[in-house]
């Protein structure tokens, strides 16, 4: 990974910013945020992926500005897997959700759980997916919306 720009944080946000052109091998000017190191929800780098030009460049503008970039295509053309190799070569975690039949209201937004604290029986909210990624910064790759069960989305 080259770096561009050392902007160290203490708040979890990314700690430098890299070259597209170096990291990606795309003729820009750009530098987006990335992470000096990996954790364990960063996507597994594949050396071999070709990266689309101008679908990168927009994912990499999202990253660089926070803005949302929705990226549309038939099922199995890639979409989810250009956003985990852009998010591995920045070292951004990621996280690819199947919004499928099986998921429901209950994985998306949350549940009441019985736990033990202190030898004593308490229940407690425990969150979906969706109040945890709104915690992170981080990408996620969301698939098959359309498949989705109509009363996951209420």
């Amino acid at each position: 990974m080259a770096l561009v720009t050392d902007t160290t944080t203490e708040s979890g946000l990314p700690d430098m910013k890299v070259s597209v052109r170096q990291v990606f091998g795309i003729d820009s000017d750009l530098e987006v945020p990335a992470y000096s190191e990996p954790d364990e929800h960063v996507p597994e780098l594949d050396p071999d992926y070709r990266f689309d030009r101008p679908t990168t460049l927009a994912i990499l503008a999202g990253f660089a500005r926070n803005r949302r970039v929705i990226v549309t295509g038939y099922h199995g053309t890639g979409k989810s897997t250009h956003i985990e190799q852009v998010a591995a070569r920045l070292n951004w975690p990621c996280v690819r959700v199947n919004l499928d039949s099986h998921i429901s209201r209950v994985d998306l937004i949350g549940k009441d759980a019985i736990v033990i604290r202190e030898g004593m029986q308490v229940t407690e909210f425990r969150d979906g997916i969706l109040p945890w990624r709104c915690r992170t910064m981080w990408p996620c790759a969301s698939m098959n919306m359309t498949r989705a069960a109509p009363t996951s989305c209420l």
